[in-house]
């Protein structure tokens, strides 16, 4: 039985970075020495709604500087659509090809944009385009590509399941998103920088609750709103974030430097009570203890990858450890990570604060 590519488990997921070379190996195979001697093998590229497999190819044609042309099968309702219109051309019919139909010389790419989202009949139209580059009315020109995009039939979304004789004529990838890969493009589209840090730091949201799509939507949107709005970015937070975070995103605004919560600038930093002190100032106190308590989490986690420590992350975790929203139990579930003959067990027990919550 022939693998399915329809399935998010069907191969091994790739970066954006990782897809760059494929398009550059797709448009090589094409145009490269002996192309000409090649069967076209149209690149489909899979991944859930939002990830960027268009923005992907799109940033691709422009840094090389090929022709694009974008159409959508989805919305063609019959095979004229693809096929043009027929005239009477003497004593045979001929036909006018669509207007969207590539006329200059290639290198090209023509993306057949959310693919399976189209008709079945619309799907086996193109069988033909996929194997030969050409239908019964027109061809493409010399040294085009096809790419399409889909997603995958196991996440139930509104999709046409492609059978073996239409998959089998593709080359198929699967998309991941790429944080890294994110932020970079993220800070190419002049997007507010305070959204764009909370996003960097709570990074879960894109791994598990939002499409990139949906998060570069909103730090569009929250560009346009005054700062001092504070009511209008609150009700723009709890329409399009999930709810647990809209509450959050206000504290992380409010704060005139929020960078330095990232943990590993935390540690970093050469006056963690001053900023800490700082939380009080600009957000509520149940806000400012929850943001401790996510620091003191996160920070966990660097622990648990790391024992050795420079003094001046010493003195800023015992800082945080000695605040008064960190109580007993939790400073000893961190301290707990840590040999107690390391420079930071021995700071944290030598401090009058943390000694009188732990004893």
């Amino acid at each position: 039985m022939a693998l399915n590519p329809q399935s998010s488990a069907y191969t091994h997921p790739i970066s954006p970075t990782e897809l760059f070379s494929i398009l550059d190996l797709t448009i090589h195979f094409h145009t490269g020495d002996g192309a000409q001697d090649r069967k076209r093998l149209p690149l489909c590229i899979w991944g859930p709604p939002g990830v960027g497999k268009t923005e992907i190819v799109q940033s691709f044609a422009r840094q090389n500087r090929l022709p694009l042309v974008v159409i959508h099968p989805a919305q063609f309702e019959e095979m004229g659509d693809l096929l043009g219109m027929p005239y009477k051309d003497g004593d045979q019919t001929s036909w006018a090809p669509p207007g969207w139909v590539p006329r200059e010389s290639g290198p090209g790419i023509l993306l057949l944009d959310d693919l399976n989202r189209a008709d079945a009949r619309i799907l086996n139209g193109l069988l033909a385009l996929f194997q030969e580059g050409r239908l019964a009315s027109w061809s493409l020109p010399d040294q085009w590509v096809i790419v399409a995009t889909a997603n995958p039939y196991d996440n139930q979304m509104a999709v046409t399941h492609m059978d073996e004789a239409i998959t089998g004529r593709l080359f198929h990838v699967h998309l991941r998103f790429d944080m890294t890969g994110w932020l970079a493009w993220a800070r190419t589209q002049k997007f507010d920088l305070q959204g764009l840090s909370f996003f960097n730091r709570y990074s879960e949201l894109l791994h598990e609750e939002m499409s990139a799509r949906e998060a570069a939507q909103f730090l569009q949107v929250i560009g346009c709103i005054p700062k001092a709005a504070i009511d209008q970015i609150l009700l723009v937070a709890r329409s399009m974030l999930p709810l647990s975070y809209a509450d959050r995103f206000l504290s992380w605004i409010r704060l005139d430097e929020p960078a330095w919560l990232t943990p590993q600038t935390f540690l970093t930093i050469e006056d963690p009570e001053i900023q800490l002190n700082l939380l009080h100032v600009k957000v509520s106190t149940d806000d400012a203890r929850r943001i401790k308590l996510e620091l003191l989490q996160d920070l966990t986690h660097i622990a648990n990858k790391s024992q050795i420590l420079t003094t001046t992350a010493v003195r800023n975790l015992v800082t945080l450890l000695a605040d008064a929203q960190i109580d007993g139990n939790m400073t000893l579930a961190f301290l707990h990570h840590f040999d107690t003959t390391s420079p930071l067990h021995q700071a944290a027990v030598e401090h009058e604060a943390i000694r009188s919550k732990i004893v």
